[in-house]
């Protein structure tokens, strides 16, 4: 008999979506196409939840060219006349198969307003159009565009984060600027790290079926669509073999995540190399339970953390 139970408060937010988003089954096995519309689906119900958007936020909208005629679409959110130095570079969440900078409009706005720490969100290639170590590329090409910029945006190179929740936390690449990174598995949010989706092979959990927000099936598409020849370090964190030398890094995720046991065994390895760590799991929390309730009071812990790390940078 398991003791795992969903926060209330999340019980609650869960009641306030329509009953087709909570009885939705999982798509076909290996349907990317249709995993991709209920992410989407999703997004845009718990997007429905959420507060208005913060005031006194810009936004830039910049192009940051990858080789052979491809641009990715990116967004610089800047607060007024701050210019604390640091910025982060962000991936946004949704398993690398979907999500947009639209559906992380609000959230990279809130980020910035509550740390005056400004934000590159990158649009990066998902699958199946994107394929293998991708991700991570063009991550790493908003870090690379960043620094070239930084002398205009005011930003200190010795200072830039990288933060990604759920796929998006799953970029693994540390050019030698890096001074940190914030990993939030999903929700962990995300080098900083909430939940995220590190491994091709995440155990299945049985005794969180009734909670799973992401199920090992969804897991097991999303990971095919993208795969483009075995897992590797920078495709998959989880098969990480040498941590030594890697910035510090936060990661948080959710006790009723299908991805926990990844999320700390991934800890685990940064924690044996002595790399500087801090982690978070929370009670009653699914994967991306900050979507669902941000009054919640365990939401407001989670964030409370995050903005702190951010301001530390």
């Amino acid at each position: 008999m398991t003791d795992y139970r969903l926060d209330d408060q999340f019980a609650q937010a869960l009641a306030q979506l329509p009953p087709e988003f909570l009885s939705m089954p999982d798509p076909p096995a290996n349907d990317v196409r249709a995993l991709r519309d209920r992410i989407n689906y999703q997004y845009t119900e718990m997007g429905r939840l959420v507060p208005p958007v913060p005031a006194g936020i810009d936004r830039e909208d910049v192009s940051i060219p990858v080789g052979g005629d491809v641009s990715l679409d990116a967004r610089w959110y800047s607060k007024g006349g701050a210019r604390p130095g640091s910025a982060v570079v962000y991936a946004h969440g949704g398993g690398q198969v979907a999500g947009t900078l639209d559906h992380y409009d609000r959230r990279m706005r809130v980020y910035v307003a509550e740390t005056s720490v400004p934000i590159l969100s990158v649009g990066y290639r998902v699958a199946p159009e994107g394929k293998g170590q991708q991700l991570s590329e063009d991550v790493f090409a908003g870090v690379m565009w960043l620094l070239e910029e930084a002398d205009r945006l005011a930003v200190d190179p010795a200072r830039i984060a990288v933060m990604g929740d759920s796929g998006g936390g799953g970029s693994r690449r540390r050019p030698p600027s890096w001074r940190g990174t914030v990993e939030s598995r999903s929700p962990s949010r995300y080098c900083c790290t909430p939940c995220s989706t590190i491994g091709s092979r995440s155990p299945a959990r049985l005794a969180l079926d009734p909670f799973l927000a992401w199920t090992a099936g969804m897991n097991a598409t999303s990971w095919n669509a993208r795969a483009d020849g075995p897992a590797s370090e920078t495709t998959s964190p989880a098969r990480l073999s040498d941590a030594r030398g890697l910035a510090a890094a936060y990661i948080e995720v959710g006790d009723l995540d299908l991805l926990r046991n990844e999320s700390l065994a991934y800890a685990q390895k940064l924690a044996a190399a002595d790399v500087p760590l801090e982690l978070h799991v929370h009670p009653g929390t699914p994967h991306a339970y900050e979507w669902l309730d941000e009054s919640a009071a365990v939401t407001q812990r989670a964030l409370a953390d995050r903005y702190r790390v951010l301001r530390s940078l």
